[in-house]
Parts: C-alpha cells; structure tokens; sequence
C-alpha cells in the first residue's frame, strides 16, 4: 500500500498542473493555427465572390 506523505501529494499536484497548463497551451495553440487557417480561406473564397459579381455587373452594363 503506498502512503504519501504532504511534500509528496503537494509536489504531485504542482506537477499535474504544470501539465495541464501544457495541455491547454498546444491547445490553444492548434485551435489558433486552425483559426487564421479557415480565415484564409474564407478571404480567398470572399475575394473570388467579390470578383464573379464585379464580372456580373459588369456584364449587365451595355
């Protein structure tokens, strides 16, 4: 049976902290890398748009 002392729970809890803090900064990180990724895409996608409908109206235009 394994018995901890205070130091030993105390130092425990300090390290499983560190590593969720870890944890959550790839995270964050991922999900921000995954963010400006969609939102370049989006752009690219809104530009082409932009462009059809200039083409568009300027089609109607005699």
């Amino acid at each position: 049976m394994f018995r901890f002392t205070y130091n030993q729970l105390r130092q425990f809890w300090q390290d499983r902290r560190g590593g969720v803090f870890v944890e959550y900064l790839l995270l964050l990180t991922i999900v921000g890398i995954g963010a400006i990724a969609g939102l370049a895409v989006v752009r690219g996608a809104l530009i082409a748009e932009l462009f059809d409908l200039a083409a568009a109206i300027d089609a109607i235009i005699p």
